[in-house]
């Protein structure tokens, strides 16, 4: 029985000695399997750190292009703006000539035909002929000053607002 209990002491040895090499090996394996891990670990974050960079970069790219594109249709609709006020404004600047000039021909009526009547009937007879003359052809200018240009109403301010609304 002794000769089996020496060969187990060598036995157990060998196995001992078996077990702390497969168990050497075995780390050796985890540490290449650690060691490839912490590469693509790597190389996961260098990638995904790379791809923020080009995505931030084509985004202010874009915002770039965008912020361009809207200040050119900006301008576009400032100048629309600018054109339909014009064209809307213009006949009522026709519109205050005219007036104006009424009130202005309506006033040196006033003053002659006041210094007419002032003078009264008699000798200056001349004056109240010649404002009454005045006057008649005056009423003539101003039914031809209903023909002037129809006063454009609210109906383009509410297109403007419309535009806008459009637009925002």
């Amino acid at each position: 029985m002794r000769g089996a209990m020496e060969l187990e002491p060598e036995l157990l040895l060998q196995e001992a000695r078996e077990s702390v090499e497969a168990a050497q090996s075995y780390r050796r394996e985890l540490g290449h399997r650690l060691e490839g891990l912490r590469e693509a670990r790597r190389q996961i974050k260098e990638s995904a750190s790379q791809t923020r960079d080009v995505l931030k970069q084509h985004f202010n790219d874009l915002k770039g292009t965008l912020g361009k594109l809207l200040d050119e249709r900006l301008v576009t609709l400032l100048q629309e703006v600018d054109t339909i006020e014009q064209e809307t404004i213009k006949p009522l600047d026709d519109c205050q000539k005219l007036i104006e000039h009424g009130v202005n021909t309506a006033e040196d009526l006033v003053r002659e035909g006041e210094i007419a009547m002032l003078d009264g009937v008699g000798e200056e007879n001349e004056k109240l002929w010649s404002f009454t003359k005045k006057a008649s052809h005056i009423q003539l200018d101003r039914w031809m000053t209903t023909l002037q240009p129809k006063i454009i109403g609210s109906s383009f301010a509410n297109l403007l607002q419309i535009i806008l609304r459009m637009y925002m």
